[in-house]
């Protein structure tokens, strides 16, 4: 039996509620927090790294049945990228958009690896090549990316397909010839969009997967 482990990024303020709903069938297991803090600055402070990393670990072990595991990001003197940054390039944290040596930082777009739906400028790349999506196919991808873990059944999707038309009639049959269509698109990671058996589709949030959002209307 295998099990599929995901890793959604917080975005929630202090003392906030949560703001990640785990997909059906998965469950929250614990968390991660990428702590970015110069060791000259801290001395400054009047703080010990390792002592600080000693007193988190403590505190979050008196809870019955946590467990930690810590590691310190070291690296070259002089080097000029946030620290908070040092940390989440070494810790391969996912979904950051990583600054090329001697450049500028990349735009989410640029990733050249997995999926980048950017809402803002209509355009999805796989591996880094744009990808042509009709109408549907791009509204189908639209849809199911700004309701990730949802599960959608055909009515759902055919809805979300009002206004948007590539020439052909559509019904809730030419559903699955479009999410078939939107998969080969999207090959060699097709399989985000995932057939929940007896009741719809979903797009659950995935590392591969990458969402630069649309721009807000003012």
């Amino acid at each position: 039996m295998s099990a599929e482990y995901l890793a959604i990024p917080w975005v929630g303020a202090p003392g906030a509620q949560p703001p990640v709903a785990a997909p059906r069938g998965l469950g929250l297991r614990g968390f991660g927090i990428y702590v970015g803090l110069d060791e000259e600055a801290a001395g400054a402070a009047g703080v010990d790294i390792g002592a600080l990393v000693g007193d988190v670990q403590r505190a979050i072990t008196g809870i019955p049945g946590a467990s930690t595991f810590a590691s310190v990001v070291l690296a070259p003197e002089g080097d000029h990228e946030p620290p908070l940054d040092v940390v989440r390039t070494a810790l391969g944290e996912p979904s950051l958009q990583r600054t090329p040596a001697g450049g500028e930082r990349t735009h989410a777009t640029a990733r050249t690896h997995g999926v980048v739906v950017d809402l803002a400028r209509h355009r999805v790349t796989v591996d880094g090549h744009v990808v042509g999506l009709s109408f549907r196919e791009h509204a189908l991808l639209t849809f199911l990316v700004e309701h990730q873990g949802e599960v959608h059944d055909r009515q759902r999707l055919l809805t979300a397909l009002v206004g948007e038309t590539d020439g052909e009639p559509i019904n809730e049959r030419t559903i699955d010839v479009y999410l078939q269509r939107l998969r080969r698109r999207l090959e060699p990671y097709g399989d985000v969009v995932r057939t929940v058996r007896g009741r719809g589709y979903r797009l659950d949030p995935h590392p591969d997967v990458t969402v630069v959002p649309g721009v807000a209307a003012g």
